[in-house]
């Protein structure tokens, strides 16, 4: 499986049209060099976003510890250091609350990554004098993209070259979270192929999640199901999803100006995350 390291630059056009260029390269080892690169080959002005995905971070669940709030920050490197391959003194960390209580008890969700990788991209920004306004996981992106609404919305989701993305979101509260391996080359996929398998398989996936979502965390049911496959077939892939459940489902809408920069959708979720589009001029 190949990993998607890139950067989008959004331009806004006088007449408010959105234009988008794409940087990709495909390894993620070199991830710090290659921004670098980029920076350095490029004339960016405004600021940046950085979305960090499965390849950089490490998301994981664990009961909320027995300590005054000030206190978990300092104590979660050393809960999780047998659970994610990071040392704790190279450890960054953050957490939220689940909004979930599992058997009567409370849980937090831990996110954490190498701090020496991340300040490679933190660097490289102060180098070349682009602001960095915050850093988001893609999941968090996702969720954005989705209106604040009173019901439960599974999302499935993809960025390209990743892996499917499960999401049930709330109040923009993330509930669920899953990551569907094998199912990162569905865009190149013909419409036989899909029908022969790939279409079903994701299906059962999905029913999987809302069952586990409603059975075992005793959550109301999903309410919608909303798609974002930035592939050529995604109306076909919905249309089939439609036939094994009775949970409406449609395309994610992005907004207006980005509605066609469905490959670039995490990062447009960042965007609404921090409440204001950076203008970066190619």
């Amino acid at each position: 499986m190949r990993n998607q390291v890139g950067a989008y630059a959004f331009e806004k056009e006088v007449n408010e049209e959105c234009k988008a260029d794409e940087f990709i390269t495909e390894t993620t080892e070199s991830a710090g060099e290659w921004l670098q690169t980029l920076l350095a080959t490029h004339t960016f002005t405004g600021s940046g976003y950085l979305v960090l995905s499965a390849s950089h971070y490490y998301s994981v669940q664990i009961n909320k510890p027995n300590l005054p709030d000030d206190e978990i920050p300092l104590a979660i490197k050393w809960l999780v250091k047998d659970i994610v391959p990071i040392d704790p003194d190279d450890m960054i960390v953050d957490y939220f609350d689940s909004p979930v209580i599992v058997a009567g008890t409370e849980k937090i969700n831990v996110v954490c990554s190498h701090l020496s990788h991340l300040k490679k991209f933190t660097d490289t920004f102060k180098r070349h004098q682009v602001e960095l306004k915050g850093i988001i996981t893609d999941e968090f992106a996702f969720a954005n993209l989705v209106d604040n609404v009173d019901n439960s919305t599974l999302m499935v989701c993809q960025q390209p070259f990743e892996d499917v993305f499960l999401l049930i979101v709330n109040q923009g509260e993330i509930y669920f979270s899953r990551r569907l391996r094998g199912f990162n080359d569905i865009g190149g996929y013909s419409r036989e192929q899909l029908s022969q398998g790939i279409c079903d398989s994701l299906s059962v996936e999905i029913q999987k999640s809302m069952d586990y979502f409603e059975r075992l965390l005793k959550q109301s049911p999903v309410t919608r199901i909303k798609v974002l496959l930035p592939v050529t077939h995604e109306d076909f892939i919905i249309e089939n999803l439609a036939k094994n459940t009775e949970v409406v489902i449609s395309e994610i809408e992005l907004p207006e100006p980005f509605a066609k920069l469905r490959n670039c959708a995490a990062s447009i979720g960042a965007l609404t995350e921090f409440e204001k589009v950076g203008v970066v001029n190619d």
